[in-house]
């Protein structure tokens, strides 16, 4: 799997604004799928590329989950975390060490673009899926995507394949996933840009979604 991240990844989650913003929005995103789509009392979630948790504290404390795990393959970034609410484990996105129907919700931030076989993560993330179960992913938008490598203003992060939300989607039905919601977010992705969501509630209604910065889509078991 190309792109597995440093320590210093943590390091700046906590200094840089613009990887705050990026966590902060994420973590807002996610946060708003699961109440609308995920009726459940009890969740039992699994956070895949999960790197320092962050964001996954970050969620632990406003849903309580009964199960909580994040698995990343880098042992460095796992380390940084000192949350003992989450259960923080070495693993690879594409061989799941879990049993079937372990969880309801799944999140994939940033990870899809990473894996060398996107169809064997998202089978992987159907079989340990319960039943009603959701899978959350998002990525960069491929546009943006080739404008950070050539600037060089963020780290390349060393994807194997840009994604569109079209290429997501069609992961995901290829895996037997029902979609039940899917947008491009993220008008800017430096940092909180006044008037954001509505700005970016009229770039989908004139249809200029595509130029954000970031997509997200939601399948279903």
């Amino acid at each position: 799997m190309a792109g597995v991240l440093k320590k210093d990844y943590h390091t700046n989650r906590q200094s840089s604004f613009h990887y705050k913003y990026r966590l902060n929005r994420r973590t807002f995103e996610v946060k708003n799928i699961i109440e609308k789509y995920l009726n459940e009392r009890k969740i039992s979630c699994l956070d895949i590329g999960t790197a320092d948790g962050l964001m996954l504290s970050k969620l632990n404390r406003f849903f309580n989950f009964e199960k909580v795990i994040g698995i990343d393959m880098s042992k460095e970034l796992i380390e940084t975390n000192k949350d003992k609410n989450i259960n923080l484990q070495l693993g690879n996105a594409e061989e799941l060490k879990f049993e079937d129907e372990s969880f309801n919700l799944i999140i994939a931030c940033a990870v899809i673009e990473h894996v060398d076989n996107p169809s064997k993560m998202l089978s992987e993330c159907r079989r340990v899926l319960k039943k009603g179960g959701i899978l959350i992913l998002t990525s960069p938008n491929q546009i943006y995507d080739k404008l950070v490598s050539l600037s060089g203003y963020i780290k390349d992060e060393e994807h194997v394949e840009t994604m569109n939300l079209k290429k997501m989607k069609q992961y995901l039905k290829k895996n037997k996933f029902k979609i039940i919601f899917s947008k491009y977010f993220m008008f800017f992705p430096i940092f909180k840009f006044p008037f954001e969501e509505s700005i970016e509630s009229f770039l989908r209604r004139i249809g200029l979604s595509k130029i954000m910065t970031n997509q997200i889509a939601v399948g279903k078991k």
